[in-house]
């Protein structure tokens, strides 16, 4: 058969097909182009229309010196609505493509003249559909469409549109980076077990704690050794569980590792999900660690406190009992003793301690709930930290010496600071008892006034400075040593740092301790 026989019947057979764009394509008035209608085109032509218009997948075809254009229904989706659709079918692509013109007319003469097909993958070529420019990438092929005479008559676009991939792939990297940032600014480690290969995969901050370096592959027995042999078999079981068949995959676990590097102990807590296949097995284990080294050191600290608490609350309650036992039998069998005066004054001093205790126990509880309320006045500062080392002088143990300014008047909390100015010459006392004085000295600028106190007695251990001022840190950690809740620094920070000022220490082991602290003069 050729297109001599009955030549319109024959075009429109090559047409036949091909959905909405075959019925459009059949219905076009190609008169109106320079292709003129379809009984008049060559057979190349009529061949590859056909090929486009019956294939599943998306295909444009630019022909002739003017590129008139054809495409698909597989093509049609990229178009969008109220754009450049069915307006391209037939049109010039110079008159179709403004947007992109500059970017797609250097392939198609590089094809059109004889050139190599071209590949372009994930391509972004914003064109105008949906009454709007929008972004829209490709992954195509521009590639020879050759005329009846073998020579190269057309550019045939094989393409995918690739922005849902391209979009769901920036979502998934966005996500990903919130998901590092979040990880990053919760300081959590990350890791991800395979348990046939037993290759264990971390982040660069889980490979510092384990005392490796970024670039270093762990295996599972090698993250086992950083645990100390305590939790070690404890963790190795947890991790068994969570794998086991039937289970529900969950793992957790609180260990403490030791870095291979410095030796730094860490307390972790580690989270986990393990992955299971159809057949039941686990070829995945999933997690974090998080490290709560002063969440346990804290715990300890509540523990120790509840036990020392228990411990000095008992201890004046008991001797104010027995005291006043004494007491109520003396006041019925011989009430003129000249032991009556001793045993009150004992039975004060618990009830002293007691009240001093209590009055802790509130100051914090006060602190907690935002509930420390400064009541400010003007008083004198010198005059203050005299009255509140007095106690002292008349003991006569230890000379007492202030320096400083004698006249400053600030604007604050008389009471606050008398607590914290106790609180602080007491410890001097009592932490430093072979010490033969303490020196307060009393300076200020413009805005702040500073008050120090100085002792010579061993000092404090450099480890345990940082930690002074936290609540229940107690110097003597089992409280062997020295009575006391370890809530004294604690209260004084927070006097201070509600006033707007900083309190601090500087301590050399067997040089003694100064504690200072600052407060605004103005209030």
């Amino acid at each position: 058969m050729s297109l001599s026989d009955n030549p319109r019947s024959v075009a429109l057979r090559y047409l036949e097909g091909g959905g909405e764009m075959g019925r459009l394509t059949r219905e076009y008035n190609w008169q109106a182009t320079s292709l003129g209608p379809p009984e008049e085109w060559p057979r190349s032509l009529l061949t590859t229309v056909s090929l486009i218009l019956n294939s599943k997948f998306p295909m444009f075809l630019f022909w002739g010196p003017d590129l008139i254009q054809f495409y698909n229904d597989a093509y049609r989706p990229s178009l969008g609505n109220n754009g450049k659709h069915p307006t391209a079918l037939g049109q010039r692509a110079v008159d179709c493509w403004p947007e992109i013109w500059p970017f797609i007319k250097p392939i198609i003469d590089n094809v059109m003249i004889g050139g190599e097909a071209s590949w372009n993958e994930d391509q972004l070529l914003p064109i105008y559909r949906n009454n709007k420019l929008e972004d829209v990438y490709w992954t195509f092929s521009y590639s020879k469409a050759r005329g009846d005479d073998g020579e190269t008559a057309g550019v045939l676009v094989t393409c995918s549109e690739t922005t849902d991939k391209i979009s769901s792939y920036n979502t998934l990297k966005s996500a990903k980076r919130d998901l590092e940032l979040a990880i990053e600014a919760a300081e959590l480690a990350t890791w991800d077990l395979d348990p046939k290969t037993q290759k264990f995969v971390g982040n660069d901050r889980l490979k510092i704690w384990f005392g490796l370096d970024p670039a270093d592959e762990i295996a599972l027995t090698d993250a086992l050794e950083a645990i100390i042999e305590p939790d070690r078999e404890q963790v190795a079981k947890a991790i068994a569980d969570a794998m086991k068949k039937g289970s529900d995959g969950n793992y957790s676990a609180v260990y403490t590792i030791i870095s291979k590097k410095d030796g730094e102990q860490r307390v972790v807590k580690a989270s986990g999900k393990a992955v299971f296949g159809e057949d039941g097995e686990a070829y995945r284990l999933s997690g974090i660690l998080q490290d709560v080294t002063d969440d346990y050191q804290m715990q300890q600290r509540k523990d120790e406190f509840i036990s020392v608490a228990s411990h000095e609350l008992k201890t004046p309650i008991t001797t104010l009992n027995a005291s006043m036992q004494l007491l109520q039998k003396l006041v019925k069998t011989d009430p003129a003793s000249v032991k009556i005066p001793f045993f009150v004054d004992k039975a004060n001093g618990s009830l002293q301690k007691l009240v001093s205790l209590l009055d802790d126990l509130l100051n914090v509880t006060r602190i907690q709930q935002g509930q420390l309320a400064l009541n400010k006045t003007m008083f004198n500062l010198p005059e203050l930290v005299s009255d509140c080392s007095e106690h002292v002088r008349m003991d006569g143990n230890l000379e007492i010496n202030i320096t400083g300014d004698k006249e400053l008047m600030i604007y604050a909390d008389y009471r606050r600071i008398d607590q914290v100015l106790v609180n602080l010459v007491n410890n001097a006392v009592k932490y430093a008892p072979r010490s033969k004085q303490i020196d307060l000295h009393i300076s200020h600028d413009d805005e702040f006034a500073t008050v120090s106190v100085k002792d010579y007695g061993i000092g404090i251990n450099p480890e345990k400075l940082p930690h002074l001022f936290d609540r229940y840190y107690r110097v003597d950690a089992l409280g062997h040593q020295f009575s006391g809740l370890g809530l004294g620094l604690y209260i004084c920070s927070e006097i201070i740092t509600r006033h707007g000022g900083k309190i601090g220490v500087e301590s050399e082991w067997g040089e003694g301790s100064k504690f200072w602290f600052t407060i605004p003069i103005n209030g």
